[in-house]
């Protein structure tokens, strides 16, 4: 049961509702969420949720596939399945298939070795609160990413954590359908 209900449109703070114009026109569904909503009662949270939104659209410089595959693998890894949903649903926005998306979720790798030792850095962050081991950091500097691009990363990975987080503080029910073939 939800902890946070989803309030009606006359029920959100003034202070949000312009930043659920701003959700609206930019996200592929063009709907506000579950999560948005319940994240909407209180402005501060939901502008701390577009703060880092804003940040990554403005500022960021990694490829919308790069970019996207970060946030899904961020997702996977934090195990939360509304994050988990939603990222895949963004991935597959920017153009990934749901078989790629699955694999490299679970490990199995992209099919490129210099983006899965990224998404190798961002799954270990995920599974162990921001912690990345040598293991998985050493290959991905290897294999060319700079510490500008690794830390750029990390501000999508923030996303899913925020996401996250809040998902579970406030128990969201689900209302993002699955993109993958596993929960079909």
């Amino acid at each position: 049961m939800t902890r946070i209900p989803v309030p009606a449109l006359d029920e959100i703070p003034t202070a949000s509702k312009e930043l659920l114009e701003w959700i609206m026109k930019t996200q592929p569904t063009g709907k506000v969420l579950n999560m948005q909503a319940q994240l909407a009662v209180a402005p501060a949270a939901l502008a701390g949720y577009i703060a880092l939104r804003r940040a990554t659209e403005e500022h960021g410089t990694l490829d919308p596939k790069t970019r996207t595959a970060v946030l899904a693998m961020s997702g996977a890894a934090l195990g939360v399945l509304y994050v988990e949903r939603l990222t895949a649903r963004i991935a597959s926005s920017a153009g990934w298939q749901p078989d790629e998306i699955v694999r490299f979720t679970e490990g199995l790798g992209s099919g490129d070795e210099k983006l899965d030792s990224l998404l190798a850095v961002v799954g270990d962050a995920g599974k162990n609160l921001g912690l990345v081991d040598d293991a998985a950091w050493e290959p991905a500097v290897h294999n060319g990413w700079t510490p500008e691009q690794l830390a750029e990363s990390f501000a999508y990975f923030s996303i899913a954590v925020y996401m996250a987080c809040f998902a579970n503080f406030a128990a969201t029910e689900l209302d993002v359908p699955s993109v993958l073939p596993t929960e079909a």
